[in-house]
């Protein structure tokens, strides 16, 4: 009997040995499998956020900026992205956009003259790109397109400058200055090489806006336009056909410095040494020799000190302050 229980336990040893071997190997497969496992799910999702990072880069770089803007005033810009023909907002017109699309993206830009303006052309880096109002462009690269608007008749032809009303028409013209007061403001500017100042009669309330303008604000030219565009035009006189004579000019011979500087001349510029002077007389500058003495020239006022000064020669330069306002008296 005792060798048959050894017999048996010895058989039952040999089965919980075997089920405990077999316990033992499957737990190290299992953590294997398991570890085995964790690098393929950081691998795979490693892999999908690169591939959304790759995707988000490529995007971004397949993204072209298109900008529209207009050269001073003149008129409005739509644009689409869509294939739709754009059409400018009355309600809220636009002189400036950009947008951000798909590289490959047709964008359709117009250009829009107001009411005395006519549409030029476009531009790229300065260069004509076209001279249709309406553009069809494929974006391929960062590309900014301007607009210019001209007056009515600038191109090829001058304004017809009898027909003005509002200061806007004349904004197109090569400026050579504006200066105003709190009842007047005078815009010069230039058209077949001719020098004109146009008169308006403005408010106290624009007077003082433009005053408030900052010169380093980026939006000052646009708001000084905004501004001034809407005055109705007084007059327009052609400075170059009014440059005085020299027999107008010779008028003033013989008259004291002090004279001239009652009557409202400036001194720009002189020399005592040969009493040579460059003087403004309203929108003209004249050059002008004196004779006479200068008693202290160290100390030499041009304004309190040319009593003793006599105009000896004098000619008209040409026009001078363009812009010039006569002060009333106070």
């Amino acid at each position: 009997m005792k060798k048959n229980t050894s017999l048996l336990l010895m058989f039952l040893l040999a089965v919980s040995l075997l089920s405990a071997c077999g316990k033992n190997a499957a737990e190290p497969a299992d953590v294997a499998q398991t570890t085995a496992a964790a690098p393929a799910d950081t691998a795979q999702t490693t892999a999908v956020a690169a591939q959304a990072a790759d995707g988000e880069t490529a995007e971004t770089a397949d993204l072209v900026t298109i900008k529209v803007n207009i050269e001073d005033l003149g008129g409005n810009i739509a644009v689409t992205d869509d294939g739709s023909d754009p059409a400018p907002d009355p309600d809220y017109p636009m002189q400036s956009a950009f947008s951000n699309v798909a590289k490959g993206t047709v964008v359709k830009i117009l250009a829009e003259p107001e009411e005395g303006y006519h549409f030029f052309k476009w531009t790229v880096d300065g260069a004509e790109y076209s001279t249709e109002p309406m553009i069809t462009v494929t974006a391929e690269e960062d590309t900014e397109f301007i607009a210019e608007f001209l007056p009515e008749g600038k191109d090829g032809n001058p304004v017809a400058l009898d027909a003005v009303t509002t200061l806007g028409e004349l904004l197109g013209l090569p400026e050579v200055g504006t200066s105003f007061t709190d009842t007047a403001l005078v815009y010069a500017f230039e058209q077949e090489g001719s020098t004109y100042r146009a008169v308006c009669d403005i408010s106290e309330d624009v007077s003082q806006a433009l005053f408030a303008l900052e010169f380093d604000d980026p939006e000052y030219e646009q708001k000084r336009k905004d501004l001034i565009a809407p005055l109705p035009v007084r007059e327009i006189e052609n400075l170059t056909e009014s440059i005085p004579t020299q027999e107008e000019a010779e008028a003033y011979l013989g008259k004291t410095g002090q004279e001239l500087i009652d009557d409202g001349w400036t001194v720009s510029f002189y020399n005592l040494e040969d009493l040579n002077f460059e003087m403004n007389h309203g929108a003209y500058s004249y050059a002008v020799t004196f004779e006479g003495e200068v008693k202290d020239p160290e100390n030499f006022d041009e304004y309190a000190d040319m009593g003793g000064l006599t105009v000896a020669t004098i000619s008209c330069s040409g026009v001078g302050d363009a812009t010039y306002i006569e002060m009333p008296e106070e």
